[in-house]
């Protein structure tokens, strides 16, 4: 009877142990099941990427004038490249320098930039007090190459700029023209103590809002990076002089003023720029974008109407652009 009892015990053993290694088992089962789905939400955010929402171009102009007509032009282009929205807005002020104050203390995600000009960057810290300088920002693209001059009214007279001065010569309070940036705030300076003469600022939001004071008569000239164009070459506008090292595309009578004595030029562009230290994919893409945009028709039309020629510079030949130009205006103004 013993062998019975014995062999019986084993066979209800061995059941329990199939049991038990069948609840082990599936417990074991439900325990990876609930890791797999924490490892999967962990690992979730570490694949997205860039970008995953809609990105803002803060326009440092008002509406209407160069960069934010530029800026407009390459957002559908932009939203394209990047597969999300590319959304425009204004903050127009201290020739873009508001708008890069603020891009400054954004987020370094790739989400916020700013558009400005290249002097914004490159001259301003050098000459204004200023909360930003060149280390603060990442260097995406820069479009076109801003035909920069000084313009007046054509019953006013003027051949060129040289008229200008000898009539504020005779004019005991001298003239006032409409300002944009910093920059030609300092280059009128640096002629009205040369020839001693009073040429008074009156700043402007932008390249719009300076054509329309010349225009209604508000002031004597207006300095103008472009938006003079459209109105000068119907002759509404007169061309008193260019900024650039070459004579104006269009344009070629007028004289620059480095021909008329003047050891000025300026060479700006359209820049975007973020937040120093994006992640270096966020970047890459964001570069990519604005390299496609600018080859775009909506983009190269603007340019064209503007006459700001198809120049672009994208990335690490941007960053060592502005760098180089910012070095020599540090060295200027020493």
């Amino acid at each position: 009877m013993p062998v019975p009892i014995v062999r019986i015990s084993i066979n209800k053993t061995a059941r329990y142990a199939d049991r038990e290694d069948a609840i082990l088992k599936k417990s074991l089962r439900k325990s990876l099941g609930g890791f797999s789905i924490v490892f999967a939400a962990l690992a979730g955010p570490a694949l997205a990427e860039f970008p995953e929402k809609e990105i803002t171009v803060t326009v440092g102009f008002g509406p209407g004038g160069g960069v934010d007509t530029i800026t407009r032009a390459a957002a559908d282009a932009l939203s394209s490249s990047l597969g999300q929205a590319v959304v425009v807005t204004n903050q127009p002020g201290a020739g873009g320098g508001l708008a890069l104050t603020a891009l400054k203390a954004k987020p370094a995600d790739g989400y916020n930039l700013a558009a400005a000009i290249s002097t914004t960057i490159s001259f301003d810290p050098h000459s204004a007090n200023v909360s930003y300088g060149i280390d603060d920002f990442e260097y995406i693209g820069a479009f076109g190459v801003f035909p920069e001059a000084l313009v007046a009214l054509p019953s006013r007279d003027w051949n060129d700029f040289k008229d200008v001065i000898a009539a504020a010569k005779d004019a005991p309070d001298g003239f006032t023209y409409a300002s944009t940036t910093s920059l030609d705030r300092v280059v009128m300076k640096s002629i009205s103590a040369k020839e001693g003469v009073v040429l008074k600022p009156v700043p402007t939001k932008g390249g719009a809002e300076a054509v329309a004071a010349v225009l209604g008569g508000h002031v004597d000239f207006a300095y103008s990076s472009g938006t003079y164009y459209a109105q000068a070459a119907a002759g509404a506008l007169h061309v008193l002089a260019g900024l650039g090292t070459n004579p104006i595309p269009g344009f070629e009578g007028a004289p620059t003023l480095k021909s008329l004595g003047y050891d000025i030029s300026s060479v700006n562009m359209v820049i975007y720029a973020a937040p120093a230290g994006i992640p270096d994919d966020a970047k890459a893409k964001l570069v990519a974008a604005f390299e496609a945009a600018a080859q775009s028709k909506p983009v190269l039309d603007v340019l064209a109407k503007r006459n700001m020629g198809s120049f672009t510079l994208t990335g690490a030949a941007f960053d060592e652009q502005i760098r180089a130009q910012s070095a020599q205006f540090k060295a200027a103004m020493e």
